[in-house]
């Protein structure tokens, strides 16, 4: 297990995440890898935690997933959904452990810059939620339709690619398209990514319509839909939903399926088809202040995976949630906004007993000015409260959260932010109570209109009671430099990493790493990047100290007259461990290599070689090598 531990150390976050009754996990470290990826790979999003609880996570009762999304203007929008991913092994308390959920960038989303979450689930409950993080996806240029009254146009891709590590015998094709079109008065959006292999012949896993007609908006497919923070928020769907506007009133209404099925397994005890409904009515009564009114049920099926067993302990549940939002603006830079939901659950579809009822409210100003924005609000989750569509709320909790940002002159910007929470709010002596605290102070200075630094503190502390169960603190320092240099760019960082626990449940670590990359323009027709990351932990129980080195870089060479360019990049990577119960000593060496031919301005073909070699000096039979080949075919119209 030492060995996932040290092969993250390279990360760049780190925060700690809520946890439940006995259940807790303390994140250490979440990136996207690699960064930039390539349109049409792989990211993979490597998370590392710590099991912070007093009961170990048995394997089949806990498992990851994860979300991706894409950013419009100042709001994020629902891409898609990673697969699961169930470990098959027990996490013991203090334990550290590892995950990577593998994603495939969709090869229409060049030029974009995506986000991405974590969870991690517990005997059905999500016991951590990473924030939002980012990764960069490299360019791809795309030329907007002209404005028409009948106008379609868009992009195709069908790519293919294999590899040599089971024999060649796992080739994989993917359809994507992004195609936009308008019909007089209205205008569409469809964005697909179709996976194709020998089992699955076709694997839809994105598909959205979006119709924007002038007496509303109609989305099918992989929609994410919201409703209000308290009743449905952040949560992705399959399904459809219907937005409709008539003066001073206007309504939604959805419907889909929130989470997959999974049948059971050796490893797991699978996961029934959860299905939700709902709607809200919006009426600006003024200008300023506005009334909404919300419905939502969620309903596990019961019948959409077979159950042979009478060890599985699976149950069906459901929940209702309804209640009111109000939003008031006043004196021009304000805005109050207040929510308060009612709920009834059912833990057990199938059992006589009574459902149960619930309450939540939230508050929240906020206020911008030329110089100032500030944010803060208070919420209130109660033990009984359920909402299966807002996974962000947890009950039985009790959250604060402000935020504050100054601007004194364009060239500077600082920032300031707390969030807290208290849990067990009935004090139940069956039940461990937490008390949460992140706080964090960040600037920004740009020093004569090119030198960019960035500084940042951030400080995590978790403490229960009692103390004995949970007591840790995690202070991240963050700095980076940014000097642009005629058309070449420079960049530095540093990140320092100190976890302490108090309860000695597990090892204090402290970790340093540095960074150093540059993008050079050489010519009209070369450019390069290059990098080199350092990053180095030591535990200061058994002081092994585990260090990584990544080297990376990449080269890229057009020909314009034949309509041809080349790209080469190539990942040097080593870890090495002196621990005395997980010594590691192993290097990964990735070289890729991509021609693409523009046969027109509406059509272009790439083809691509690459290899992955692993070497270990200590276990020999972990030495691998791979090959993989890619072909692609764009076109746009």
């Amino acid at each position: 297990m030492k060995n996932t531990i040290l092969s993250f150390t390279l990360l760049l976050s780190a925060l700690s995440a809520p946890a439940f009754a006995e259940d807790f996990a303390s994140l250490q470290f979440t990136a996207a890898a690699p960064d930039p990826v390539m349109a049409g790979d792989t990211v993979k999003l490597q998370t590392l935690v710590v099991n912070t609880g007093s009961a170990a996570w048995l394997k089949g009762t806990y498992y990851w997933a994860g979300e991706i999304y894409t950013i419009e203007g100042e709001n994020r929008k629902f891409l898609a959904q990673t697969e699961t991913l169930s470990p098959q092994e027990d996490v013991a308390p203090g334990a550290a452990h590892g995950a990577q959920l593998a994603f495939t960038v969709p090869d229409n989303m060049q030029g974009s810059r995506l986000l991405y979450r974590v969870f991690l689930v517990k005997d059905g409950k999500r016991i951590l939620e990473t924030d939002y993080k980012g990764f960069q996806v490299i360019e791809k240029e795309f030329r907007p339709p002209v404005p028409q009254d009948f106008k379609l146009g868009g992009d195709v891709s069908i790519s293919y690619k294999n590899s040599s590590s089971d024999g060649w015998g796992h080739s994989q094709a993917v359809t994507a398209a992004n195609i936009v079109g308008k019909v007089r008065q209205s205008s569409f959006l469809f964005n697909t990514y179709l996976v194709h292999s020998y089992n699955h012949p076709i694997t839809p896993n994105i598909v959205l319509l979006n119709y924007y007609a002038p007496w509303g908006v109609l989305s099918a497919g992989d929609i994410s839909p919201s409703l209000t923070p308290l009743s449905l928020d952040g949560q992705g769907m399959r399904g459809v939903s219907l937005e409709r506007s008539r003066g001073n009133l206007s309504w939604t209404a959805l419907i889909g399926r929130i989470v997959p099925p999974q049948e059971p397994d050796s490893s797991s005890g699978g996961r029934f088809a959860r299905y939700t409904g709902g709607g809200k009515a919006v009426y600006q009564l003024s200008p300023g202040f506005k009334l909404v009114a919300d419905a939502v049920w969620s309903r596990d099926d019961d019948h959409s995976i077979t159950i042979s067993t009478t060890s599985n302990i699976l149950k069906a549940q459901q929940s209702i949630v309804y209640g009111l939002n109000a939003e008031l603006k006043f004196l021009t830079a304000f805005t109050l906004n207040s929510e308060y939901q009612l709920s009834s659950s059912q833990a057990d579809l199938s059992a006589p007993d009574q459902a149960l009822s619930g309450a939540a409210w939230k508050q929240e100003v906020k206020y911008r000015g030329a110089y100032v924005s500030a944010r803060g609000s208070l919420s209130r989750v109660g033990p009984e409260f359920a909402s299966f569509a807002s996974p962000s709320v947890i009950s039985d909790r009790i959250v604060t959260d402000c935020e504050l940002e100054l601007f004194p002159a364009d060239w500077t910007t600082f920032s300031f932010g707390l969030n807290k929470y208290s849990d067990n709010l009935n004090r139940d002596a069956a039940k461990t109570t937490t008390d949460h605290a992140q706080t964090s102070v960040a600037n920004s200075l740009r020093l004569m209109g090119k030198t960019t630094l960035n500084s940042s503190f951030l400080v995590n502390t978790t403490k229960g009671q009692p103390a004995s169960v949970q007591d840790n603190k995690t202070d991240t320092m963050n700095f980076s430099l940014t000097q642009p240099w005629g058309p070449h760019t420079l960049n530095f960082g540093y990140q320092l990493n100190t976890f302490t626990d108090n309860t000695r449940l597990s090892h204090n670590l402290d970790t340093a790493l540095i960074s150093f990359n540059g993008a050079f323009r050489l010519s009209p027709k070369l450019s390069m990047s290059a990098g080199v990351v350092n990053s180095s932990t030591k535990d200061k129980v058994d002081s092994s100290v585990g260090k990584n080195n990544s080297l990376t870089g990449n080269f890229t060479y057009s020909m314009p007259r034949k309509a041809m360019a080349f790209q080469l990049w190539a990942t040097l990577s080593s870890n090495k461990s002196d621990s005395p119960l997980y010594p590691a000593d192993y290097s990964q060496l990735s070289v890729n290599l991509e021609t693409v031919w523009a046969k027109s301005q509406n059509s272009r073909l790439t083809f691509g070689i690459g290899a992955l070699s692993k070497t270990d000096k200590i276990n020999s039979a972990g030495n691998s090598t791979v090959l993989n080949i890619l072909t692609r075919y764009n076109y746009s119209f």
